[in-house]
C-alpha cells in the first residue's frame, strides 16, 4: 500500500506543496476577513480557484482515499460521546426520523436532477445528498459519478448555508423584533 501511495505522488510533490502552501495561506487570509469557518472555506475557495486557473492537484491512488475514508469515519465516530446523551430514546427516534426525511428529500430531488438533466441517479443522489462535502465526493469517486458534479452541488450548498442563510436570518429577526415592539 506505501509503495502505490508513493508511487502516486511521486513527481508531484512540488505541485502539492505548492498547495499546501496555498491552503494555509487562504486560511489565514479567511480567518482575518472573518469567514464563517475560515479554515475550511479558505482553503476551499483557494483550491477551486487554482483548478479554474489550470493549477490541479495530482489524482489520488485508491488506498489513499481509502485511508482518508477510513480515517473521517475515526473521527467522526471519536466525536460521538453516547454516555453524555440526556434522554437517548427520544434523541435517537427523533435523528432517525430526521434521517429518513432527509434521504427521501434527497432521493425525491435526485429523481427531479435525473429528469430535467440526464444525469446518473449516483451522481444526482450523491450531490444533493445530506452529509460532508469530503464524504460525498469520495463516495462518487468510488462509485464512477460525475465527481465535478458531485462537489460542484455540495460546495454549493456548503456557500450557501454559509454565506446566505446567516443575513437571510438576521433579516428575520430584525423584521421579528421590529413587529413585537
Amino acid at each position: 500500500m506505501l509503495l502505490s501511495v508513493e508511487s502516486s505522488l511521486h513527481g508531484n510533490l512540488g505541485i502539492l506543496l505548492l498547495l499546501a502552501v496555498i491552503c494555509i495561506l487562504s486560511a489565514l487570509l479567511a480567518k482575518k476577513l472573518k469567514f464563517p469557518t475560515p479554515h475550511l472555506l479558505g482553503p476551499i475557495l483557494a483550491t477551486a480557484i487554482c483548478n479554474i486557473t489550470g493549477l490541479h492537484g495530482p489524482a489520488l491512488s485508491a488506498p489513499l482515499l481509502d485511508l482518508s475514508q477510513f480515517m473521517i469515519g475515526g473521527y467522526i465516530g471519536l466525536l460521538l460521546k453516547p454516555e453524555k446523551l440526556n434522554h437517548k430514546a427520544r434523541v435517537i427516534s427523533l435523528a432517525l426520523i430526521s434521517g429518513i426525511v432527509m434521504i427521501l428529500g434527497s432521493w425525491g430531488l435526485s429523481l427531479l436532477l435525473v429528469y430535467y438533466y440526464h444525469i446518473s441517479a449516483a451522481t444526482s443522489f450523491l450531490g444533493v445528498a445530506p452529509g460532508g462535502m469530503d464524504q460525498m465526493a469520495i463516495l462518487a469517486h468510488e462509485v464512477n459519478a460525475d465527481l465535478s458534479v458531485v462537489t460542484g452541488y455540495q460546495l454549493f450548498r456548503l456557500f450557501f448555508i454559509y454565506f446566505a442563510v446567516p443575513p437571510l436570518l438576521r433579516l428575520l429577526f430584525l423584521k421579528r423584533k421590529g413587529n413585537t415592539d
